[in-house]
């Protein structure tokens, strides 16, 4: 797709688009059927800068979309948010430790208010996030920036068109090269609402991990976990049910002077961008305690 943004307005270019009408777009790129209504309601999609119906034919040089709608109330906070990459549809950032994606109900600022503060002066970007991490996990978030691409990116998410890969620094040692797939199903613990646990009949839930590295000396490891699902909790809980707990996981794991943090970090987001068309790769840099350890195990 040939595109370019001009203010709020995404202008394509037809003669790049495979479809032939208004409603095969809606279709292909905009999902929610309330949000096409609206784009047509509002005149907010025009052919050439005329409105359109859903039954038009895609006939002209340009199909314009208003991609930023709305506008909302952001307010400015002194944390600043580690942008690892930014186009016209989505923001990645890297999230610190012991930060919640947004509120549980508190009064704590999340990546969520610092995202919004990063787009104090263009409210009209929406800054949703497509996933989160816990609180305790550090690396990389997705936000979607427009309202209007937001469902496509959900459903990317629940297609496994987005891919996740986290880095697991773990007690005890998990050869080098070794493979496992760990598909346990995960509930609630009863006795324990923050808590989640192997169950029976839990969520399904599917775990694939490889060994990167062994340190023998400090006996620790790193293993690289590949979502099939998104569970809460879900690498945590699978790691440490195969007796590799994350170091310095609370509620999971073990203690460890060799991190400051819990040994999670999310390191790399593999999607689909629909805008371009392409596979879209990023990675984030690890923080100094868990490169250090990358390194000492190397």
């Amino acid at each position: 797709m040939k595109y370019e943004l001009k203010e709020r307005w995404l202008y394509i270019d037809t003669s790049s688009l495979f479809v032939k009408t208004i409603q095969e777009f809606f279709d292909s790129y905009i999902p929610s059927k309330k949000i096409q209504h609206l784009l047509i309601q509002n005149k907010n999609i025009l052919l050439d800068s005329n409105p359109v119906k859903r039954e038009d034919d895609i006939a002209g040089i340009n199909l314009m979309i208003n991609i930023y709608p709305e506008e909302y109330v952001y307010e400015k906070t002194d944390l600043k948010v580690d942008v690892v990459y930014e186009d016209e549809l989505v923001l990645i950032v890297n999230k610190p430790k012991n930060i919640l994606v947004h509120s549980d109900g508190n009064n704590e600022i999340t990546l969520t208010d610092m995202v919004k503060s990063y787009y104090y002066d263009k409210n009209y970007i929406s800054a949703y996030p497509i996933h989160r991490l816990d609180k305790e996990t550090s690396g990389l978030v997705v936000y979607s920036k427009s309202v209007i691409f937001q469902p496509l990116l959900d459903k990317l998410l629940s297609e496994k068109q987005i891919r996740r890969e986290y880095l697991a620094f773990v007690a005890g040692r998990f050869e080098t090269g070794r493979n496992m797939i760990i598909d346990k199903p995960i509930g609630n613990d009863r006795h324990n609402s923050g808590k989640r646990i192997i169950y029976s009949k839990g969520q399904s839930a599917l775990t694939k991990v490889k060994g990167l590295a062994v340190n023998k000396k400090d006996n620790y490891s790193i293993l690289l976990c590949t979502l099939d699902t998104g569970r809460t909790h879900q690498i945590r809980v699978h790691l440490s049910s195969e007796h590799y707990p994350i170091l310095n996981d609370e509620l999971y794991g073990v203690s460890s002077s060799l991190c400051i943090r819990m040994g999670l970090f999310a390191r790399t987001i593999n999607m689909y961008h629909p805008l371009k068309e392409d596979n879209l790769e990023v990675e984030a840099e690890l923080p100094n305690d868990l490169y250090r350890l990358y390194n000492e195990a190397l």
